[in-house]
């Protein structure tokens, strides 16, 4: 179980709130969760149970609250949490969690089950929503008046698909940007269906002989329903001045793969 929660992702936010404002703090959230992403089939009518794990790493107990929340993906990739606030393709309100406010003492794992519950009208498609636990800030002996103990959240992406949906997806565009030392490939993708997609798949920038200079992985990232966004992959080498030929081979979860190829100018 403990190398479980080592992998598992640890940490979004972290302040220190005082009278004076903001400001940031070094100290690390020492909770975990694990699974982090979890993509469930559930129909029409029906309901699904599953479990997250919650492990207290810290010398000290923590006291954490579990919620349900919306969120979106900004056109370049940003996660961005909006509570209650409505969205589409959302399944937050299908999700009852338990316990949602409870204590986890040093070393300790806890489950935290979950039941989603379509409703029978739900239409087919790709629903999410996130799952957050959130620290409840105790302030420390002897603090100030107006300081309050850092805090955090790790939030679980939920997935939900309901019936059967085509995947529908496109590769629109490749862009070759360069500031300073940093170099990088984006990618410009188009969702016009009712779920979301994953990526897979390798972009080859070759010199305009057919001579292979560099490959690169495409990153694990959601495009959801009904949107566009940039995925950005930074090179691994810094490419000299030159003409490119970018090539790229993606896997969106249909039979057949998207590709597209454009020739870089790198001045």
């Amino acid at each position: 179980m403990r190398c479980r929660f080592e992998t598992a992702f640890k940490l979004l936010l972290v302040v220190v709130i005082t009278a004076g404002g903001f400001s940031p703090l070094r100290a690390q959230i020492y909770f975990g969760i694990t699974p982090i992403r979890l993509e469930l089939k559930v129909g029409p009518g029906s309901q699904r149970t599953e479990v997250i794990y919650v492990r207290n790493n810290s010398p000290r107990p923590v006291r954490l609250k579990v919620y349900t929340e919306n969120w979106t993906l900004g056109e370049d990739g940003s996660r961005n949490f909006i509570g209650s606030q409505p969205t589409s393709f959302s399944c937050r309100d299908w999700i009852r969690v338990n316990p949602f406010d409870f204590r986890l003492q040093p070393e300790e794992i806890k489950t935290v089950r979950f039941t989603v519950s379509v409703p029978a009208e739900a239409e087919a498609g790709g629903y999410h929503a996130g799952i957050s636990f959130e620290q409840v800030p105790e302030a420390p002996s002897g603090s100030r008046l107006g300081q309050v103990a850092f805090t955090g959240k790790i939030v679980a992406a939920v997935y939900v698909l309901v019936g059967k949906v085509q995947i529908e997806g496109s590769l629109e565009d490749l862009v070759f940007e360069s500031a300073g030392d940093t170099q990088a490939v984006k990618l410009r993708l188009s969702n016009p269906g009712r779920t979301h997609f994953r990526l897979k798949g390798e972009v080859r920038l070759n010199t305009t002989e057919g001579r292979k200079v560099l490959e690169l992985e495409v990153p694990d990232e959601p495009v959801l329903p009904q949107s566009r966004r940039w995925v950005v992959i930074p090179l691994k080498e810094k490419l000299n001045p030159g003409n490119y030929r970018a090539e790229v081979r993606l896997d969106i979860g249909r039979e057949e793969l998207l590709g597209l190829e454009k020739e870089i100018i790198i001045k």
